[in-house]
């Protein structure tokens, strides 16, 4: 619960610190200019930015512990649920600790989103499903969520990284997914999933492992995959009841097969053996982004040092409260 807490306060300071007017473009940092007319903050990062529809499939193994079985109703079956979703491949800033080579941050979608007109970081967004960044968004203080290897033989696209979740304290966070009630008098199909990324009671015993995140991408398309392990807690028939008991727990796969989205996308180099990208969105410089034609580079985002100050002191709060 702290690190959401000191998660969604460092979301909210580039909203807070937009008050403050920066004069000039700090081109250390990895965001866009503030020139852009109709960007939204959740294109705000330099990088590239993929669409896709996730898949999700969910295959039951145990049920609340290793000594209990998968009830009737949900045995030998694979569950599966899609959402609108996309990815964001970014520059990392002087703010995040740890030796990955870029941030990813992968977001899925209630069908009634509209990306373009969202207003506001994916987090003030109640159209968010679920969300997978690799590293906290705006932080000083916080390292890396997971680490990120890139393939020793990588010369260029495509970029080839893969990683491991653990201790991440992802169980705070979840998506819905319809499965079957193992008790129709109680509970509903639906049931809250959470990503097991640590020991705790429930899986004591269980052959479990830590989840694992493959992505490759280029500048024409990306694959973000994870294979793991999930717990899921079905909802109650009555809305305020408190969730099952029938918990369940087993195989997850996340799978986002994307597209480039070039409107919102800055030009990724194909000749580094790192992932660098030319500056383009606001630049005026690629006739595929949007903002393009509309003058030159005009006043940035104001989202400097300054904010990033204030978010370690909002976090070492949190931390300490």
């Amino acid at each position: 619960m702290r690190r959401i807490l000191s998660t969604l306060a460092c979301c909210l300071l580039p909203l807070i610190a937009s008050a403050e007017g920066d004069a000039k473009y700090n081109a250390s940092l990895p965001f866009r200019p503030s020139n852009i007319t109709g960007l939204s903050d959740i294109y705000l990062w330099v990088g590239s930015y993929y669409n896709a529809t996730t898949k999700i499939e969910f295959t039951p193994e145990i049920g609340s512990t290793i000594n209990e079985s998968v009830c009737e109703n949900l045995q030998g079956q694979t569950f599966t649920a899609e959402y609108e979703s996309f990815l964001a491949i970014t520059e990392r800033g002087p703010y995040n600790l740890g030796s990955n080579p870029v941030n990813t941050l992968l977001t899925l979608w209630h069908s009634d989103a509209n990306l373009t007109s969202l207003s506001g970081l994916p987090w003030s967004s109640s159209s968010l499903e679920w969300y997978l960044e690799s590293a906290p968004t705006v932080s000083s203080i916080n390292k890396d969520i997971f680490n990120l290897t890139m393939s020793p033989d990588t010369k260029g696209p495509p970029y080839k990284l893969t990683g491991a979740i653990k201790d991440a304290d992802l169980m705070v966070t979840g998506f819905d997914m319809d499965l079957k009630p193992c008790n129709t008098s109680t509970e509903i199909s639906r049931n809250q999933m959470t990503l097991v990324d640590r020991d705790w009671s429930n899986n004591a015993g269980w052959n479990w492992t830590y989840p694992m995140v493959d992505v490759q991408f280029d500048s024409r398309t990306a694959n973000f995959t994870l294979n793991g392990y999930a717990a899921g807690f079905p909802y109650p028939i009555n809305p305020r009841g408190s969730m099952g008991r029938d918990e369940v727990q087993g195989k997850i796969k996340v799978s986002f097969f994307g597209v480039i989205d070039s409107y919102h996308s800055d030009t990724l180099v194909n000749s580094s053996s790192t992932p660098t990208w030319l500056r383009t969105v606001g630049f005026g410089n690629n006739s595929a982004n949007i903002g393009y034609g509309n003058g030159s580079l005009g006043s940035p985002r104001p989202l400097h040092w300054g904010a990033v100050a204030v978010c370690s002191v909002v976090s070492l709060a949190f931390m300490y409260f």
